[in-house]
C-alpha cells in the first residue's frame, strides 16, 4: 500500500511541477510588464516545494489521519 501511495503521489507531483515550469516559462516572457512577476513566481515555487516535502513526509511517516481503532469490552449485567 505504501508503494502505491508513493507512486500516485510522485506522479501527481511531477504533473504539478510540470505545469508550474510551463507557467513559469510563459510568465517570464512578460516579466518586463510588472516587477511583481518574479517574486510571486519564486514564492509560489517555494510554497509548492514545501507542500511536496510535507506530503512525502506524511507518506513516509504513515500519519495520514487514520487513528487506530480501539475496542472496549464491557461487562453487561442485566437484572430482571
Amino acid at each position: 500500500m505504501f508503494w502505491l501511495g508513493f507512486g500516485i503521489y510522485t506522479i501527481f507531483m511531477v504533473l504539478i511541477f510540470g505545469f508550474f515550469i510551463v507557467a513559469k516559462i510563459h510568465t517570464y516572457k512578460f516579466r518586463h510588464y510588472s516587477v511583481h512577476i518574479e517574486p510571486v513566481t519564486k514564492a509560489l515555487a517555494i510554497v509548492l516545494l514545501i507542500l511536496a516535502l510535507v506530503g512525502y513526509y506524511l507518506i513516509f511517516s504513515g500519519d495520514t489521519g487514520n487513528a487506530p481503532i480501539q475496542t472496549v469490552e464491557t461487562a453487561n449485567t442485566q437484572i430482571y
